[in-house]
């Protein structure tokens, strides 16, 4: 059966918006024990290590949508994070800086959950902190 493109859609905006309240309980409702896709390991508690690590080094850390595109089952994302630097992130010593960073992102979800994720968040931001610049929104 094909996935209904408003609950894909409904979905991925609660998704969001448990991100960017920081609730890392309710981003675990929507993300499946067997996750798979951007880090070194699958899982649910390596993804939501790895959202906690971008949430440690940047307490005010907000995700705004810019584009949305959806697929069946999947949604490609593209977002403008911001945050202020003020804890370690990847190895990188507290800078002070604000940050905005663009992120490109897929998700895959089966039975109301996010069962794969792949996107770029580390990488943008570890260059985001080590070279200067702007993102074009």
């Amino acid at each position: 059966m094909a996935a209904n493109h408003d609950d894909v859609v409904a979905l991925y905006e609660r998704y969001l918006a448990a991100c960017n309240a920081h609730r890392l309980d309710l981003v675990a409702e929507l993300v499946s024990d067997e996750v798979g896709g951007s880090g070194v390991d699958d899982g649910l508690a390596p993804y939501l290590r790895r959202i906690e690590v971008v949430l440690e080094a940047f307490p005010d850390y907000h995700w705004d949508l810019q584009q949305r595109v959806v697929e069946g089952d999947t949604v490609v994302a593209r977002l403008i994070g911001r945050g202020t630097h003020t804890g370690t992130f990847d190895g990188i010593a507290p800078t002070g800086r604000s940050v905005a960073t663009q992120e490109l992102v897929i998700y895959r979800f089966v039975q109301g959950k996010i069962v794969g994720c792949w996107g770029d968040l580390f990488p943008v931001v570890r260059d985001a902190l080590t070279t200067t610049g702007t993102v074009t929104t």
